[in-house]
């Protein structure tokens, strides 16, 4: 899990009004994200209370530039010492210059009534690495779409699928290479015929299908209910320009789940697994 702490402590007297002379409460934040948390686009704002008395938080809006605002739904009763975690979908940033970065992040919290902001410290780059993800997924996508392809069919021996990764150019640009695939907890992806890189989608060429083999891995109960990514598929892609290697992740269709599905079933039912 990563996290992004934070010990800032709400400036004092912020959101008060002139009717309270009550203090403001003293909180500080972290962000967490864990896998379940990016395979939904979700992060979770964690709010401690430092306090001594309990602190009701009904509201909570992410200030984290150039990401949109996002905020909780999220209501709950923080007693002293004690952290409660709001989760937040976010959007994609605004990207600009060829290493953004985010601005100061902060928190706007309501409790118990008044609105306060807590300051908050990217000291584990989290916000800067998602930051760094989607601009850099947003420029590959200038120039190339990418894609499962449509058909997949079965091998001869029954115990894989074959099936096609497609690059599209959209727009004039450099090169870009498919350095590398990989599969989810329960279906693994490899290329037919391995090389480094996979395939190149040369300047000035409109289209690339690089074949592909997809296989049934894990497939006892289990894991088929908890692999919350099992139909999305990690690959990794060179642009010039690019510091290190774009992940983008593909998401199988309704008619390639299926064909999945299938195999793992008849993976149990031969009673060997992967």
């Amino acid at each position: 899990m990563a996290a992004l702490f934070a010990t800032a402590a709400v400036s004092a007297g912020c959101g008060s009004t002139p009717e309270s002379a009550e203090p403001a409460p003293h909180l500080a934040a972290r962000v967490l994200q864990s896998r379940l948390d990016q395979s939904i686009g979700s992060i979770r704002v964690q709010i401690t209370n430092e306090g001594a008395e309990p602190v009701h938080v009904d509201d909570l809006v992410l200030h984290a530039p150039p990401f949109p605002d996002t905020a909780s739904e999220d209501d709950s009763v923080i007693r002293p010492e004690r952290r409660i975690d709001f989760r937040a979908d976010y959007r994609e940033p605004t990207c600009s210059g060829a290493t953004p970065t985010p601005a100061p992040a902060t928190a706007e919290v309501v409790a118990d009534g008044r609105r306060v902001q807590v300051d908050v410290e990217d000291s584990q780059d989290v916000l800067r690495r998602l930051l760094a993800l989607h601009c850099s997924r947003q420029r590959l996508a200038e120039v190339v779409t990418v894609s499962l392809g449509r058909s997949w069919t079965p091998e001869p021996a029954g115990d894989a699928l074959l099936g096609t990764v497609e690059l599209h150019r959209v727009g004039s640009g450099p090169a870009v290479t498919l350095e590398r695939l990989s599969g989810s907890v329960s279906y693994g992806v490899e290329p037919v015929r391995p090389a480094q890189p996979v395939a190149t989608l040369a300047a000035g060429e409109d289209t690339v299908s690089v074949p592909v083999r997809a296989r049934a891995k894990r497939c006892e109960p289990h894991a088929r209910a908890e692999d919350k990514k099992k139909y999305d598929f990690p690959m990794w892609f060179g642009l010039a320009g690019a510091q290190e290697a774009i992940n983008v992740e593909l998401h199988a269709d309704l008619g390639l789940r299926t064909a999945l599905e299938l195999l793992c079933d008849a993976l149990v039912d031969s009673g060997v697994e992967s």
